[in-house]
């Protein structure tokens, strides 16, 4: 081997070492961001009864800024920003819609739920427009989570409006940890369901002709 040769493969030696220590300071990707879902109620509103008649429960319709499986926070009355590495399992419209109608289904509240994919001709549909849907406090403190949901029921045979009606529930998180706001905002958009199961049989019945 000439000098020149033996020079040029040391020096392709340590440059290979170097990149292979270099490499190994470097941080490995970021760990996935924790996911966290809804639940859907337990037990049933006391008092309900099922009603006779069937139900379509459509996705509600949101603002841009929710149209994200990214958890939502107000920090200020012209600020808005996400939590950093978690998410939800969902875009927040269908997975609230997912919960509402397994909700229904829990409560027995009507004779059939589904979704508008399960392409049923319902007696009813329910219609509506979430939002709020997000905490709201500075950063680094235990926020309060916000769910609201404007609620259409639709008579399907005449497409008429029979009912309307405003939900909106606040829970305070026990703690700025992330774990603690999803289970407020669980917490909340249960209260927000319970309440719209009994206000949704109690107006289809009225319009069922008090079935």
């Amino acid at each position: 081997m000439t000098g020149h040769h033996r020079r040029g493969v040391l020096r392709f030696g340590a440059a290979s070492a170097a990149a292979t220590a270099l490499a190994g300071c470097l941080p490995g990707p970021p760990p996935p961001p924790r996911r966290f879902y809804l639940t859907a109620l337990d037990t049933p509103p006391p008092g309900i009864r099922t009603a006779p008649w069937s139900l379509v429960v459509e996705p509600p319709q949101t603002v841009p800024a929710l149209r994200t499986t990214r958890i939502a926070q107000a920090i200020g009355d012209n600020e808005f920003d996400y939590y950093a590495d978690a998410e939800w399992g969902d875009l927040p419209a269908l997975m609230f819609q997912a919960v509402a109608i397994r909700s229904f289904e829990r409560a027995d509240a009507v004779a059939l739920v589904a979704s508008e994919r399960e392409r049923l001709r319902p007696d009813f549909r329910l219609t509506s427009s979430l939002v709020p849907f997000f905490a709201v406090g500075a950063v680094g403190t235990a926020p309060e989570a916000r769910v609201g949901l404007d609620a259409r029921l639709i008579r399907n045979r005449d497409r008429e409006v029979v009912a309307t009606r405003s939900f909106e529930q606040a829970r305070r998180a026990d703690s700025p940890d992330i774990a603690a706001v999803v289970a407020a905002f669980d917490a909340a958009s249960r209260a927000v369901i319970r309440e719209l199961v009994v206000w949704t049989v109690e107006a289809g019945n009225a319009a069922d002709g008090g079935a």
